[in-house]
């Protein structure tokens, strides 16, 4: 069972129907995938050009994250959307960014949700879910309305708590959290931000490309791009991009964060060089050879040089305090705009209590968490797409092994078709560093264990007792009304070979 039908819920339901799992896919809304709907202003940003592994933002470890964003990698989730799911894509190299060759966010939520039906998953809208608890060795999910659902295994993907009007409500926070797992606390993550400064009040709208830097304590941030003056502050890429250091210093009660720009390309010297005496040059003219006319008459108010002198007339420490304006000028910076306009949510599930193989809970076997619930996200262009669709997939996968149980084998990757297929079979609960290779006959019909070069790797059973970490309100057993248990069968069923051309 997948709960969420967002980028990296539906994308766990098209791996793990795909691997032959009977899936089930949960979603609050009626429709699911709104934010890719709103994405990349209604076009979506699929995938960033390339990635900086540097750029993630995480308090978990670093190596962690990193063996997750590897675990797909950036050339084969293009070859994924462009081949199994059918969509052009199309470069923008200005911006390091890659759209649908559409331009429409609609084709790629649209595409996403009919793969994973064509795979034979299944789709429930407007359900929302209240809890999921163990239930003896199943998993037992309580919704608003109607019966409790069963299920093997649960995939949570249904987000944090960024732009609730899409669906998010930290509903997965709440369960994770419930469910014994460590939360690093949560803030609004590239969201604008709020200044209340009179000078800049009337630049509402202009737009340019500048450098911020946010300081906050030890933390610092520092991105080059797109700045947007609003009503109400700042927005546009480059402010989105370091807003996590002024919103975590506000909601941690460190000492204000401080915001610098440097407003152009040009450095101090070349600035030196702009300012010298030209004719009758003023500085309003040289201002407005490389900023906006409203800018440039506000930035030499704030420098308190009169823009209409000439620059022969500019004395060293007026020339040297406008260069400072313009170079490391500092924004007022009172406040942000919250999960309201946040793009995603910082902090979440400790990477820590994860698989980075399978994004299986460490705490809780048979449940997996993926996407914007975990404690990692990435700047704007793609990122947080990238590591939707990595995480989903990784968890979708695995997934299926609970189901994939043949003879005592607990089969997670196969290669090969034809009469003979290698199966390699890690076990990532009881034997992390074993592996085993086993020959398997006619894998689209029937399954059976030929032979093995290693000890074999039973499915991992449930802990006999509850966690310590459960409090006994938690602790449920089946509904009678949900049926009796499945047996499992030592005999192979007949199975499609779940990895099939990929």
């Amino acid at each position: 069972m997948v709960i969420g039908a967002g980028a990296a819920g539906t994308m766990a339901a098209i791996f793990a129907s795909a691997g032959g799992a009977e899936t089930l896919l949960l979603e609050r809304t009626k429709d699911g995938g709104r934010k890719i709907l709103i994405s990349g202003g209604g076009r979506c940003n699929v995938l960033p050009m390339r990635v900086d592994e540097s750029r993630f933002v995480t308090d978990s470890s670093v190596n962690t994250l990193r063996r997750i964003v590897r675990s797909w990698p950036l050339v084969e989730q293009r070859r994924f959307f462009e081949q199994d799911l059918g969509i052009p894509l199309e470069e923008e190299p200005e911006a390091a960014k890659i759209f649908p060759a559409s331009h429409k966010a609609r084709d790629v939520r649209d595409g996403l949700l009919a793969l994973a039906a064509r795979n034979g998953a299944r789709l429930r809208v407007s359900t929302r879910v209240l809890d999921v608890m163990p239930a003896e060795e199943r998993w037992l999910v309580e919704l608003e309305e109607g019966a409790p659902l069963v299920a093997d295994a649960v995939i949570l993907a249904c987000g944090g708590l960024s732009v609730p009007n899409t669906g998010s409500d930290g509903t997965g926070l709440d369960v994770a959290r419930l469910l014994g797992h460590t939360i690093h606390p949560t803030y609004a993550a590239l969201t604008p931000l709020v200044g209340d400064s009179p000078a800049l009040a009337s630049l509402s709208g202009v737009s340019l490309t500048v450098t911020l830097t946010a300081r906050a304590g030890d933390r610092s941030a520092t991105a080059t791009g797109g700045f947007l003056f609003t009503h109400h502050g700042y927005s546009g890429p480059s402010v989105l991009d370091v807003s996590h250091v002024m919103v975590r210093s506000r909601a941690e009660g460190e000492a204000p964060g401080r915001l610098t720009v440097k407003w152009t390309s040009l450095d101090e010297k070349q600035w030196e060089s702009a300012l010298k005496p030209h004719g009758a040059r003023t500085v309003s003219g040289a201002l407005r050879a490389e900023l906006p006319d409203r800018l440039a008459t506000v930035l030499a108010g704030i420098a308190q040089v009169d823009p209409s002198r000439s620059l022969a007339e500019l004395r060293r420490e007026e020339r040297l305090r406008l260069i400072e304006t313009l170079v490391r000028g500092v924004l007022p910076c009172t406040g942000d705009e919250g999960y309201k306009k946040a793009e995603v949510t910082g902090g979440g599930v400790s990477l820590a209590e994860i698989d980075p193989r399978t994004m299986e809970s460490r705490r809780h076997p048979g449940l997996y968490l993926c996407g914007e619930l975990l404690d990692a996200f990435g700047p704007i262009g793609g990122y947080n797409f990238l590591w939707a669709w990595a995480t989903g997939r990784a968890a979708g996968n695995a997934a299926v092994g609970w189901r994939l149980v043949v003879g005592g084998w607990w089969l997670v990757h196969a290669t090969g078709t034809g009469a003979r297929t290698t199966v390699r079979a890690p076990d990532p609960y009881r034997h992390p560093q074993s592996q085993s290779r086993i020959a398997i006959r006619n894998p689209k019909t029937r399954i059976a264990v030929a032979s093995s070069t290693s000890r074999p790797f039973h499915r991992p059973a449930r802990p006999a007792t509850w966690p310590a970490c459960l409090p006994s309100s938690r602790r449920r057993a089946l509904p009678s009304s949900g049926g009796a248990r499945r047996s499992t069968r030592r005999s192979a069923a007949p199975c499609a070979s779940p990895w099939s051309g990929r």
